[in-house]
């Protein structure tokens, strides 16, 4: 599986094979690499299942039956061994790089099943009861809505109640393998945007970047799905590839609503006619074919579709940010409302004055969030009504940059935005940082400001002054933008030469 393209290391390998041995000596060189490469794969993920059932069998307290305990090593085996079997197959490389990253991704395994039996509120509250739904009703099941999410997830978790391992298990074991799907791919897109010499670098931090721990095999949430799926759009665009593009940005939005934080790329693509009409059918297509299952089952088709819309309605009225690092960690939530730093809210009218402090009320609180709501459209259409004025001076190279500013921006300005919601965000630092040397700085910015955030939940406390990651966030919201400016600034200075010239 080469996702499309040859890899470089095949081109550079064959190429100095042919020069130097002659091309029946090239099949033999490569064949004998390739065995030698398999059987070390092979071997690694055997020895790393032993490992695996004997941690298991020591430290989770559901690893059942030694027969399950087996099973369930053998999945979390199968994920590093096919792991690496496409890293091999992608890279060629020698045995000693193999072994080094065999390793390495053994222990980013064993980092992660050594969380595993950690259960937030959301799986005893929400997921746990969900997957007993589907346990005793079935596939027809589908045909209402179970749960909040979209019907992909919905699908997975009505397999994962159908078998006898350890639901908690299983749901992580899914965000474990796209993890380290998310890891290879964001591999191939450093190799795309930043060169050759970025792939293997950002391949290991990928693998133990601490949001993506703690999100999945920790929190057991599914945003390295949705995030894997969005970097292979941005991947296959930059190759070219529009329609794969379209259909992958499609099963991203089918799996997670925040997808929509880099659909302003879409529109790039289409200024730019890199996206042509047959793509959005491609889209569309997709993205219907991801409701067949629920379909069958007798969902009506608008039911299906407008998950997302029953999704975000009814929810959340309590506060403007739930641990986001962005703009409203400087506005108050209920609970938080009597502290001295808001003082200034008693010239809000709707604040109830009676007692020593005001305080907000239950009924302003929703009020807050609309109208925060509306100031985030009206900044938004600003600044994209602004890029289309000078879309001119803005080229696809710069696809990455400004991914990544919308990825930073629409989490930043909106309300009710949860701490995962940057978790995209995270990825595209990564990505940035590889691309350009002077912005290492970037993921130290996003990636540190998210994983703070993630510990008011995953923890219960709040050890840091959370305004504090806020304007990290801000930080890396304006780096990235004045990088976009300054790009599109000279990209306008060499479309007025080469109309001078004309």
């Amino acid at each position: 599986m080469n996702w499309g393209v040859e890899t470089s290391a095949e081109v550079c390998y064959n190429n100095k094979m042919k020069k130097t041995t002659g091309e029946g000596r090239v099949t033999y060189g490569v064949l004998t690499m390739m065995k030698r490469n398999w059987a070390a794969v092979g071997g690694m993920t055997l020895l790393l299942m032993a490992v695996l059932t004997v941690m298991m069998r020591a430290m989770l307290a559901c690893a059942g039956s030694m027969g399950q305990t087996l099973a369930l090593a053998a999945l979390f085996a199968l994920v590093f061994g096919g792991t690496m079997a496409v890293y091999e197959h992608m890279e060629r490389p020698k045995v000693g790089t193999l072994a080094f990253v065999g390793a390495f991704a053994a222990l980013s395994v064993m980092t992660r099943v050594s969380m595993l039996d950690f259960q937030t509120a959301d799986y005893v509250s929400y997921l746990s009861k969900w997957i007993e739904v589907f346990r005793e009703g079935g596939f027809s099941l589908l045909a209402e809505n179970v749960g909040d999410y979209n019907l992909l997830y919905q699908y997975a978790l009505l397999l994962i109640a159908k078998t006898p391992l350890h639901d908690l298990y299983l749901i992580k074991l899914i965000s474990v393998a796209f993890d380290y799907a998310l890891a290879l791919a964001m591999m191939r897109a450093a190799g795309a945007y930043a060169g050759e010499r970025a792939k293997l670098p950002v391949f290991l931090v990928m693998m133990v970047v601490p949001t993506t721990l703690l999100d999945g095999a920790c929190w057991g949430q599914c945003d390295s799905v949705y995030a894997f799926l969005v970097i292979m759009s941005l991947l296959l665009l930059k190759r070219e590839r529009p329609s794969a593009s379209a259909a992958f940005l499609a099963l991203a939005f089918a799996f997670k609503l925040q997808t929509i934080f880099v659909f302003p790329v879409v529109l790039l693509g289409l200024i730019h006619k890199k996206y042509r009409l047959r793509d959005a059918l491609v889209f569309a297509a997709a993205y219907v074919a991801t409701m067949i299952p629920a379909l069958l089952a007798g969902r009506p088709f608008m039911d299906a579709l407008s998950v997302y819309a029953n999704q975000s309605m009814g929810q959340y009225y309590d506060r403007l940010t739930y641990n986001a690092p962005n703009l409203y960690l400087f506005f108050p939530m209920l609970e938080f409302t009597n502290s001295q730093e808001f003082t200034w809210m008693r010239y809000i009218p709707g604040v109830a004055m009676e007692g020593t402090q005001p305080y907000l009320t239950e009924p302003l609180m929703p009020d807050l969030q609309h109208a925060a709501l509306y100031a985030c459209i009206v900044l938004t259409l600003i600044v994209v009504i602004y890029w289309l004025i000078h879309y001119r001076e803005t080229t696809m190279d710069m696809t990455l940059e400004f991914a990544l500013f919308f990825a930073i921006f629409l989490p930043f300005v909106m309300p009710k935005i949860h701490e995962r919601y940057f978790y995209l965000a995270d990825m595209l630092s990564i990505l940035y940082a590889a691309k350009r040397p002077d912005r290492r700085f970037m993921p130290l910015l996003v990636v540190g400001a998210s994983l703070m955030s993630y510990v008011p939940y995953l923890m219960r406390q709040r050890p840091i002054d959370e305004r504090w990651l806020a304007l990290m966030m801000l930080l890396a919201l304006v780096t990235v933008a004045r990088d976009l400016l300054t790009g599109m600034r000279r990209n306008r200075r060499a479309l007025l030469k080469g109309g001078e010239a004309a």
